[in-house]
């Protein structure tokens, strides 16, 4: 029999209590036509109601599209999830103290899944080990109405990990692009396999069922099985999309594009030329810690400029992009294609992307910071009523010897020049982002000296690196005053050796710094 339904069977087959984890990473294997199905029958009838939602990248377009669409008070009362997306809605509802919500690390939760699908209670990991996720800190909770209490502290051997439960899972939405008669599921359009199949595993071991939505509805024996994502036997109904330049897109920028789906590449790809500006001179700076052939991951924002230069300066073959969506190498997509790659070498599925970066396998990672203490502990995930949520950023720099964060002192109408081979500020930022303490430690400065961790803070007028003491203010660039331009400027005095090095002088000159005969240089040494 087909297992091809309508919607209104699939959402019969969802009743009240349930849990349900669902794919995603923005709009990729994201099944918005079922979540606004859910959405619209909850507003109808109050059904189904109160369940557990759980999913591990933000999943939506960052604005209104994904999660939000069924973000109401009472349909989902637990929401466990490794980044928000800008869901306003699930934000208010978390602070009412409406919903129990949980943040677990992006990587953590398909490992969660994985483990799940093999029949354990859960994944035990050191990621998340000194941070928020901590249940000596918080416990990955999210409000003063989140009681349950989802990790624990365990010893193994005398080492501390944490122990992640897993909830136990009556539904799964997946998504893929065909589907055959006997459930088999492709994913030919999608920019990745994101997490699908592990959410289908988990949920089959669990004793739940499976939902997919898909764009085609073929014959069975059609479909060629390398082509197989999900295979039949883990999925219990089909849904085909009835709009699917609405709700079954590549991304929120893209309703199909083939180049991303890697069935085509493009010649001339490559990082558009940063502008001269106090940006650049921090990607520039991060840029000296690249070792001969890195492969790396490079947060958004100012980070993703160290592919920029590196290619200016005739050393972009020296660098392999990674993405957590599971691509490795080509030319990531920013904006509205976020989580895509042109030229790509492959599409993992983002639990073995995971696995690659707990192993320790990147070269270094750059990324943002919005708040740092004097530790050099470091909070991205939450201000105030402003919940962003961690993201990968814990499993990756918990996992990376080489941590590279990247910003400017401060923030919030700060203007600067870099001109005659200095640094000057026309007008100080009103944000000051080295604070004494940080409301969120999403990056444990403790865990990263007992890992013997490289850390640095890179700005536009100093570096700073974490010792055993602290932070350390390592350098600081031409033009720059400590008394006058720096100090002011932090809530702590940082650790202040007798003799500051300068920043390499070659940074603020518009010429090229020679980076690729500096990585030629580390290659011989």
């Amino acid at each position: 029999m087909g297992k091809r339904v309508d919607m209104n069977k699939a959402l019969d087959m969802i009743h009240d209590g349930d849990s349900v984890a669902v794919s995603g990473f923005m709009l990729m294997t994201v099944p918005r036509e079922i979540y606004r199905a859910i959405g619209e029958r909850f507003q109808e009838t109050g059904h189904p109601c109160g369940l557990t939602l759980m999913h591990g990248a933000g999943n939506g377009n960052n604005k209104d599209q994904g999660i939000c669409e069924m973000s109401y008070e009472g349909l989902i009362t637990r929401y466990i999830t490794g980044h928000f997306a800008n869901n306003t809605r699930m934000v208010d509802l978390v602070n009412a103290g409406k919903v129990q919500a949980w943040n677990f690390p992006q990587g953590v939760i398909s490992h969660m899944y994985r483990a799940a699908a093999a029949g354990k209670p859960g994944e035990i990991t050191k990621i998340g080990l000194g941070t928020f996720c901590d249940p000596r800190l918080q416990g990955g909770k999210m409000s003063d109405a989140t009681k349950d209490d989802l990790v624990k502290l365990v010893d193994i051997l005398g080492e501390e990990y944490l122990f992640y439960q897993m909830p136990k899972l009556n539904i799964g939405l997946i998504r893929g692009t065909t589907a055959d008669e006997h459930g088999n599921i492709t994913m030919e359009e999608e920019g990745a396999p994101i997490d699908a199949l592990d959410v289908a595993l988990a949920v089959k071991a669990m004793g739940g069922k499976v939902i997919a939505q898909v764009k085609n509805y073929v014959a069975s024996g059609s479909v060629d099985r390398t082509q197989v994502v999900v295979p039949g036997n883990l999925v219990d109904a089909i849904v085909v999309s009835e709009n699917p330049e609405e709700n079954h897109r590549q991304t929120p920028g893209s309703y199909y594009n083939p180049v991303l789906a890697g069935h085509y590449k493009l010649d001339g790809v490559g990082f558009a030329s940063l502008p001269f500006d106090e940006r650049k001179v921090i990607a520039r700076r991060a840029s000296l810690e690249l070792m001969p052939n890195s492969v790396v991951n490079l947060g958004i924002g100012i980070p993703e400029g160290v592919a920029a230069v590196a290619a200016e300066e005739g050393a972009g073959d020296q660098i392999t992009l990674s993405i957590e969506s599971g691509l490795i190498g080509g030319v990531p997509t920013g904006g509205q294609d976020f989580g895509c790659a042109v030229n790509a070498w492959a599409a993992l599925p983002m639990t073995s992307q995971f696995d690659y970066y707990n192993g320790g396998n990147l070269s270094m990672t750059c990324l943002g910071f919005a708040e740092v203490d004097n530790a050099g502990n470091v909070n991205v995930s939450r201000f105030g009523t402003r919940i962003a949520g961690c993201g990968g950023l814990v499993d990756i720099s918990q996992s990376t010897h080489n941590v590279i964060f990247c910003g400017t002192m401060t923030a919030g109408g700060l203007k600067e020049e870099v001109r005659d081979g200095k640094l000057v500020i026309l007008q100080e930022g009103k944000k000051v982002k080295f604070k004494k303490s940080v409301e969120q430690i999403t990056f444990s400065a403790d865990f990263s000296r007992k890992k013997g961790q490289h850390v640095l803070f890179i700005t536009e007028r100093c570096v700073f690196k974490v010792i055993d003491q602290g932070l350390e203010l390592s350098e600081v660039a031409p033009g720059i005053d400590i008394e006058k331009d720096i100090l002011p400027y932090m809530e702590f005095k940082p650790v202040i050796p007798e003799k500051v090095a300068l920043m390499d002088a070659r940074l603020f000159a518009p010429e090229p710094f020679g980076l690729e005969e500096i990585l030629k240089a580390k290659a011989e040494a």
